[in-house]
């Protein structure tokens, strides 16, 4: 996955966040916790997290510096 670029895509990465969350919470519920596509989709969201804090540090970080 790459960073970032703009806040229209860190939307786009909030949404994808949301859509993989329900996809999580049913595969789960169908499946268990144990399951390997459950897991897959949990480390998916994990990296759409990680990289939404670090758009978020260097957005407000930037908005800081420019006042």
């Amino acid at each position: 996955m790459t960073a970032i670029a703009s806040m229209a895509e860190y939307r786009q990465r909030i949404d994808q966040i949301k859509r993989l969350k329900n996809r999580l919470w049913i595969l789960a519920s169908q499946r268990g916790n144990l399951d390997p596509d459950v897991i897959q989709i949990s480390q998916e969201i994990d990296e759409y997290i990680v990289l939404v804090q670090k758009f978020w540090q260097s957005y407000r970080r930037d908005e800081t510096l420019t006042g």
